[in-house]
């Protein structure tokens, strides 16, 4: 009788976000990628699959010589395969087929250029996975995946039966599927290596054909809490079982002298291995990202549900067929997630468009010139796929302001290459402005974008006639890259005192109205806990005018609503106009508020006028070191460090504001006149507690001004706003 054997083919996965700190990336890599491949080397008998992710992969061969030479050894040795996928990392189901062809392209030439391997597989982001994928990956020539356990679930298909590869396909074309071993995932490197043996003899056995797919972020092997001592630090490891050795020479040694543990890449096991079937998967990723991806409320609800399932023995059928929810809908979830996804496909339209025009030159020494610029844009719209901050899980995700900001640097650089291509072509293009009228968010509802070589502004008039967006474009900057404070299925934790969770009712847009009572102050402004008496705050605004004379620009809103009044339910009709003007780098915002004077209500009328007041919110967001930024108003003497930092709650009388950004030295700037009577500038900033792989974080957003004003019966307001 033969020897029990099993197949373990190990994948390390390396990543680092679009444009993350430095110092994280050099951190990480002494702590986590150095001494992993270090000990890799040092083990020729064992073989590995690696991924990298381009721009990680790009950064270690500018910086990190030794470290690639390492791998081209093992490389050279057979020792290694490394896979592709896309080169930025994007989740493949949101980008267009274009760019998920471009993006594993770029990363398997890259690394057939430097290591002399052709690449037979791909990594799936977040092992995100839709059907329909079979078909683009066969048509760049791979021949493999790596997807979760937790996909297979609901297709009949057992535990013991995911020891197996299967194939799929879609539209006839074919891919070799491995799931990942949950349960060697969870083992290593948090328990001695003994655990892993002791598992992977309990499954071995005489057919020789199955596998125990063991993948782990490289950085779990380092970076994550004391990861680092125990897995390399002599003495540091795990006490029972490894006697303090360091979990990696540990475990590696436990694969060497274990002979019936075949260690093999995954396309080797493939070449001796057919799969065990055909298999069709749903759309899927691990179980962990289906609970997050949840509206908060039925998250809470589908945990507790997930959980008895799984623990209980008698219910593991029923386990089985649970399904969370699903990757794209963080895009419903997280608007400030849509906007960014909704910009880079409105921004690769209008790259497609300037690809088309080029058919119009007819220069040969224009004609390279135009097509460096296309390709530049091109990079610059697959940075901005990045996943990282399009989702939130254990990871900061899109609560990290910074990775926020990189998208739509990359986004508006490529409008900024656009603008360059178009000027090319025509010169008369250098100076534009623009009002464009469409379902950006892709709601079914109309947004208006007014756009300038400038400055670019999204509207949605459907939800308070609010600007969502706003782009300085020499800077790259869009200073409403705000986050909302939403409510999360954490913030119920104990470890958190219910005042230090603030949430937000309506997302941090700009020129959103509020009516609220003379009373509430800059407290309840703060923690949004006041008690809302109109109706305009989301409502849905008409646009009544669009137009645009050279250099400017003209949007006009109205909405018929009403005011409640503050001591019966009575409702006062009430009609608000907004009228943006865009000239340059100066915006302009006219509200006019004219209450019905209703023959027998004119009590209550007196009482709206009397007890009421009107804020417009004006939140922006600046990137810069927080401990340079800086505030001032021609009305104010600022007192001491305290009154002069921006982040700290601040209320004055006045009517100008400014703030400045000193790390990108940019400038904001405001100034609201009302004949109404005496204005309150109210500032504080938008903080958002977060659950992290830190911990629960409190994660600056932004910053809030709102100014609050009394009403009469017919009034008006202006707002200039200036970016410099």
């Amino acid at each position: 009788m033969s020897e029990k054997t099993i197949n373990l083919p190990i994948v390390f996965h390396f990543h680092q976000p679009v444009d993350n700190f430095l110092w994280v990336i050099e951190d990480v890599y002494k702590k986590s990628y150095e001494p992993l491949v270090e000990n890799l080397y040092l083990v020729p008998e064992i073989k590995f699959t690696l991924h990298f992710s381009g721009n990680l992969l790009e950064w270690l061969i500018e910086n990190k010589p030794k470290f690639i030479q390492k791998l081209k050894e093992m490389a050279k040795r057979n020792q290694v395969e490394i896979i592709g996928g896309g080169y930025y990392e994007p989740i493949f189901s949101i980008i267009p087929y274009r760019d998920k062809i471009a993006q594993i392209k770029k990363l398997s030439q890259l690394i057939q250029a430097e290591f002399g391997l052709d690449v037979k597989g791909a990594w799936l982001s977040e092992r995100v996975w839709e059907p329909n994928y079979p078909s683009f990956l066969n048509d760049v020539g791979l021949k493999y995946v790596i997807v979760d356990d937790n996909h297979f679930r609901s297709t009949g298909i057992t535990e013991e039966d995911t020891f197996y590869t299967y194939i799929t396909e879609d539209d006839g074309k074919t891919l070799r599927v491995f799931p990942i071993n949950e349960e060697l995932r969870y083992l290593t490197p948090w328990k001695p290596s003994y655990y892993s043996i002791d598992y992977l003899k309990e499954k071995a056995d005489n057919q020789g054909d199955k596998v125990a797919l063991l993948i782990s972020d490289a950085e779990k092997m380092g970076v994550w809490g004391t990861t680092h001592e125990f897995c390399y630090v002599e003495g540091q490891g795990h006490k029972d079982g490894d006697k303090g050795k360091p979990f990696i020479p540990a475990f590696f040694e436990q694969i060497i002298n274990n002979k019936w543990i075949k260690s093999l890449t995954l396309s080797e096991y493939i070449e001796q291995f057919p799969a065990k079937g055909l298999v069709y998967l749903p759309t899927a990723s691990y179980d962990k990202m289906e609970e997050w991806v949840l509206l908060t409320p039925i998250r809470k609800r589908f945990k507790k549900i997930r959980k008895a399932f799984k623990d209980d023995p008698e219910k593991q059928d029923e386990y089985l067929f649970l399904k969370g929810g699903f990757w794209r809908y963080f895009l419903v979830k997280y608007p400030e997630s849509n906007n960014m996804h909704k910009k880079m496909l409105y921004v690769r339209e209008k790259l497609i468009k300037a690809e088309e025009r080029l058919i119009e030159v007819d220069d040969d020494i224009l004609i390279p010139k135009i097509l460096d610029k296309i390709n530049e844009a091109w990079d610059e719209i697959y940075k901005s796929q990045c996943n990282d901050c399009y989702w939130h899980g254990l990871f900061g995700g899109v609560y990290l302001q910074f990775l926020r900001f990189s998208i739509y640097t990359h986004l508006i650089n490529a409008e900024k290459l656009i603008d360059e291509i178009n000027t090319l072509i025509n010169p008369a293009l250098e100076s534009y402005i623009y009002i464009t009228p469409l379902d950006f968010n892709k709601d079914s509802k109309t947004d208006y974008l007014i756009e300038s070589n400038l400055l670019s502004l999204y509207i949605n008039p459907s939800n308070g006639g609010t600007i969502f967006e706003l782009d300085y474009k020499p800077k790259s900057y869009n200073l409403l890259n705000t986050l909302t404070r939403w409510r999360e299925a954490y913030h119920e934790s104990k470890k958190l005192k219910d005042k230090e969770v603030l949430i937000d009712r309506f997302r941090r847009c700009m020129l959103r109205i509020r009516f609220l009572h003379k009373d509430e102050n800059l407290e309840q402004l703060y923690s949004d806990q006041y008690h809302e008496f109109g109706d305009f705050i989301d409502g849905n605004f008409k646009v009544t005018s669009s137009e645009k004379d050279v250099k400017l620009a003209i949007l006009e809103m109205e909405k018929h609503g009403t005011v409640k009044d503050t001591e019966t339910d009575f409702r006062n009709p009430c009609l608000i106009t907004k009228d943006i003007y865009v000239e340059e780098n100066q915006i302009e915002a006219i509200f006019r508020v004219n209450f019905e004077e209703i023959p027998g209500q004119e009590e209550e009328l007196e009482r709206i006028v009397d007890n009421l007041q009107l804020a417009i919110d004006l939140p922006f967001f600046f990137n810069g070191d927080t401990n340079k930024f800086r505030w001032e108003s021609a009305q104010v003497e600022l007192k001491d460090d305290k009154e002069k930092d921006l982040l700290e709650p601040f209320q004055y009388e006045g009517s100008h504001f400014k703030a400045y950004d000193d790390s990108y030295d940019l400038n904001i700037e405001f100034t609201i006149l009302s004949k109404a009577g005496s204005i309150k500038i109210n500032k504080f900033p938008i903080i958002a507690y977060a659950y992290t792989e830190e911990g629960y974080e409190k994660i600056y957003q932004g910053i809030n001004v709102t100014p609050l004003m009394k009403i009469s019966k017919s009034f008006e307001i202006t707002l200039q706003l200036k970016v410099f």
